[in-house]
């Protein structure tokens, strides 16, 4: 069995688990199903059937999930983003799309990124992927909503919509993701390789996504697929990460195509999942997440480093 499968179902049910004592329980069932979610989940992976549950995922979204157009897609997301724009420099910016993780959209966490990204003139869009569609995180959290097969059509519809932004430049895009966020863009890389759709969308927007999009900085996810579109990807993992295990992009890394860009791995020492959230709650601590204040200066030092480049190569 793929380990990193067992690692994902732990996350996602560990995950689930810490969130549903939030402060405002408002009733005990969910808690419940909670604990029969990780129950099922648990006997899984006791099973050796963890593969077999996320291709059931993955099936049961290609089932259920009913794609929209292109318009219908921004009414959802647009209304509830948050978007930083340096206040130096000339419009317009390169812009990095920002994908939270399956628990949602942390404020201080988005605006400790912005402003690294901003100070070298670089906009922030900050992707709410579940505000407009009133999606619980549990769901997501599960895989049984708001997949990463699916939540990476909010990647295509963002980019199509750059062109009616007067601040964006829509030719230098890039793509960073947190756990849930990291699974949701290796998932568009996948679809492109692959010529398909995102399950969210009837029509994939016509745009050369491997020109378009300059990289993508991966943190905390995994590496489950192979894909061959040409676009650089650093990918920034903790080997005390109790969730993913690293050792699946490190073999993964040894047979990268060697023309689908530039794949960089990283993986800090004694390093936890989330490690860059300077101000993580209270259940991500008592999980055993710790900010790693030298681990994330040094992956914004990698992320600065691509993105200078990127720039005087202009």
């Amino acid at each position: 069995m793929n380990k990193f499968w067992l690692y994902l179902a732990l996350a996602f049910v560990t995950t689930t688990t810490m969130f549903a004592c939030s402060p405002d329980n408002k009733n005990q069932d969910s808690a419940h199903n909670v604990k029969d979610n990780r129950a099922s989940l648990e006997q899984t992976i006791e099973q050796g059937s963890t593969a077999d549950w996320i291709k059931q995922a993955k099936e049961h979204a290609q089932q259920t999930v009913t794609a929209k157009s292109l318009e219908q897609m921004k009414q959802e997301l647009l209304p509830h983003e948050r978007v930083f724009i340096p206040e130096h420099g000339q419009a317009p910016y390169p812009v990095v799309l920002f994908l939270h993780g399956c628990s949602g959209a942390t404020a201080t966490h988005e605006q400790d990124w912005a402003k690294r990204y901003n100070e070298i003139g670089v906009a922030v869009i900050a992707i709410d992927s579940y505000a407009g569609r009133s999606t619980d995180w549990n769901d997501a959290c599960n895989f049984t909503k708001m997949t990463p097969w699916e939540r990476s059509g909010d990647i295509a519809v963002i980019i199509d919509s750059l062109k009616d932004r007067d601040f964006a430049d829509p030719t230098q895009v890039y793509l960073t993701g947190f756990s849930h966020g990291a699974l949701t863009i290796w998932s568009f890389l996948e679809q492109l390789s692959h010529n398909e759709t995102p399950l969210s969308l009837t029509q994939l927007p016509e745009h050369n996504y491997q020109n378009v999009i300059k990289g993508s900085f991966l943190f905390y996810g995994s590496c489950p697929t192979e894909w061959t579109v040409n676009i650089n990807t650093l990918m920034l993992l903790g080997d005390a990460d109790r969730y993913i295990d690293e050792s699946v992009c490190q073999n993964y890394a040894k047979i990268h195509p060697s023309n689908a860009g530039n794949f960089e791995l990283v993986v800090y020492p004694d390093v936890t999942h989330t490690f860059d959230h300077a101000k993580p709650n209270q259940a991500n601590v008592e999980a055993g997440s710790r900010y790693n204040e030298a681990a994330t200066l040094d992956a914004w030092h990698r992320i600065k480093t691509i993105i200078e480049a990127d720039s005087n190569a202009q």
